[in-house]
């Protein structure tokens, strides 16, 4: 049963993705940081699928006037908070959401990068402390792990 369901809430990505962009812009306006023109229109942004006419000029004005990183985590937050309140208010709501973005993973779509929770995590792009060393030191022992194996090749057959 909960099949038909998915089915008759989202029956196509546009559906999916405008559900989702009006929870975004809701969430935006509410917590006082409205979204511009320009960012609501790059919520619909994809290569392969349906999407605003003029997108490409949409795009272009993007990248020359937004820095794209602060939009990602802006709009990754937002999604983080929905997610939250989807959870809070219950089994339909999170279902919801969850449906929306099932139906949007059958393409292509930039929504699905932004809404993605990894781009909030609290390192964000940062390594974890002692990461660098701990890669330094497997590389280190990968190297000596090598040397040992082409020192006992040499000792053993290249007499």
């Amino acid at each position: 049963m909960g099949g038909d369901k998915k089915m008759a809430r989202y029956k196509t990505e546009k559906d999916a993705k405008e559900y989702l962009v009006g929870r975004i812009a809701v969430e935006a306006e509410r917590e006082g940081m409205p979204l511009t023109e320009v960012e609501r229109k790059m919520l619909y942004f994809t290569e392969t699928g349906w999407t605003l006419p003029n997108m490409l000029e949409v795009n272009a004005e993007f990248e020359r006037d937004y820095d794209n990183d602060e939009y990602e985590k802006k709009i990754a937050g937002l999604a983080q908070r929905i997610r939250q309140k989807n959870k809070d208010e219950g089994e339909e709501a999170e279902a919801a959401w969850n449906e929306a973005v099932e139906k949007l993973n059958e393409g292509d779509h930039y929504l699905l990068v932004l809404i993605d929770p990894k781009l909030v995590s609290p390192l964000g792009n940062k390594r974890p402390p002692g990461d660098f060393l701990k890669l330094v030191l497997t590389a280190l022992a990968c190297s000596f792990g090598l040397l040992i194996l082409f020192a006992l090749y040499a000792y053993f057959f290249l007499k």
